[in-house]
């Protein structure tokens, strides 16, 4: 199998509806009991790689079957299973937009960069509310860098490649990412603005390779020409 070229795609993360992606753990004493992943550097909220992978992967999944081959190429699978162990998505963790860094710094949130959410549990044999907890957010508005990188093995697969990974960006848009999306939480929009097309010959010659921006979700047909080959999809 030997390597073909790599297509960039990047783009944003659009915060529809508050966003918590958690650390799986309490804040502590004093503290909010459900707090967002941050940097560790900047203590800024941030959306993992591993995240917006698997929830891709879930979205894929979900549309052709768990374990099919072409869910199992794309995102990568077992050693035995065949294309399997080799993963042709990277997902990069994405980071605050430096506008958006400005804007939530400019506000007064309950937190750095985030606003905390109560809620209750609801007893449904009394109505009552009961056992109140907080949790981080990010608010709706915010926005974070998206870079997704396809390696591409097989000139003859590359199509049907960005197809399923365009059906699965429009499916988790469809869904949401993070906790609690069944109460709303996560809901996104994931368009991109750029495309980077670079192949063997341009690392040799140390080439940017080529660059086509794109609007929107408007970037299947596009990429598949920048990768030189005739589109077929709409």
């Amino acid at each position: 199998m030997n390597f073909v070229g790599r297509l960039i795609l990047s783009g944003t993360i659009d915060v529809v509806t508050g966003l918590h992606i958690g650390t799986g753990g309490a804040g502590g004493i004093g503290l909010v009991d459900n707090p967002v992943i941050r940097d560790p550097i900047t203590r800024q909220p941030l959306v993992p790689g591993s995240s917006l992978k698997g929830r891709l992967r879930h979205a894929l999944e979900t549309i052709l079957g768990e374990r099919h081959l072409e869910v199992v190429r794309l995102f990568g699978g077992a050693p035995e299973e065949k294309d399997g162990g080799l993963t042709r998505l990277y997902v990069r963790d994405s980071h605050l937009t430096a506008g958006c860094v400005r804007i939530l710094e400019s506000l007064e949130t309950d937190s750095p960069f985030v606003e905390v959410k109560t809620e209750n549990r609801i007893d449904r044999s009394t109505g009552m509310a009961e056992h109140p907890r907080q949790a981080e957010r990010l608010p709706a508005g915010s926005e974070l860098d998206l870079e997704l990188v396809y390696n591409a093995y097989s000139v003859e697969q590359i199509e049907e490649d960005l197809e399923n990974l365009k059906a699965s960006l429009d499916f988790v848009e469809d869904e949401y990412i993070g906790g609690s999306g069944s109460r709303g939480y996560g809901r996104v929009k994931l368009p991109m603005a750029k495309l980077t097309w670079k192949t063997v010959e341009d690392y040799k010659k140390a080439s940017d390779g080529k660059t086509q921006p794109v609007t929107g979700k408007v970037w299947l047909t596009e990429a598949i020409n920048l990768c030189g080959l005739k589109a077929t999809a709409g």
